[in-house]
């Protein structure tokens, strides 16, 4: 299978389908079972590891969900889609890189913010979630850098991620932040 999958053209014009991305979708847990939950939606999954990509797409093949994809992508620059195309951009556990010299090399800054508000829909949310509570401090401080705080339980059911049930399974509860630009 091609490392570098593109989005397919039906999924981005005006009027489609609403699109959601996973950012950083491991190993695809999250990614496919939103897609057999909900398949009135697009689901793609962006993922830094090539083996990754391809381990999802063959489990979405597998599974018969055309509403599915993973590419490769990092960074911001991983989410180079059309501007006010993705209704809803999940960020699961980031690596925080908790040493402070190693701080810029997190997912979650301004830069990436600015990315966000771009491709999302009027009303889009991004959906955060980290393990690290001085990485979700610093996510909690976007509120005053154009970014309001919204429900986070918008009564919707999600599956959970591979590390949320990590951590649930040892009686820790996530931070978790929903966010849509100003």
């Amino acid at each position: 299978m091609p490392e570098d999958l593109t989005v397919p053209e039906a999924w981005l014009p005006p009027g489609a389908q609403p699109l959601e991305v996973d950012f950083g979708c491991h190993r695809g847990a999250f990614l496919l079972g939103m897609a057999a939950r909900f398949p009135s939606r697009n689901f793609l999954g962006i993922e830094r590891q090539s083996s990754r990509v391809e381990r999802c797409n063959r489990r979405i093949q597998r599974l018969g969900l055309p509403n599915a994809l993973a590419i490769r992508g990092e960074g911001s620059e991983g989410l180079s889609l059309p501007s006010a195309s993705v209704a809803i951009l999940h960020v699961s556990f980031p690596d925080p890189w908790p040493k402070r010299r190693h701080a810029k090399r997190r997912l979650v800054t301004g830069a990436f913010l600015d990315v966000a508000a771009r491709v999302l829909r009027p009303e889009g949310t991004l959906r955060l979630m980290t393990d690290n509570a001085e990485y979700f401090r610093e996510m909690q401080c976007f509120t005053a850098a154009g970014w309001r705080e919204v429900a986070w339980d918008d009564g919707i059911e999600r599956p959970r991620t591979t590390f949320e049930k990590t951590f649930l399974a040892l009686g820790m509860l996530p931070f978790r932040l929903a966010l849509q630009p100003v």
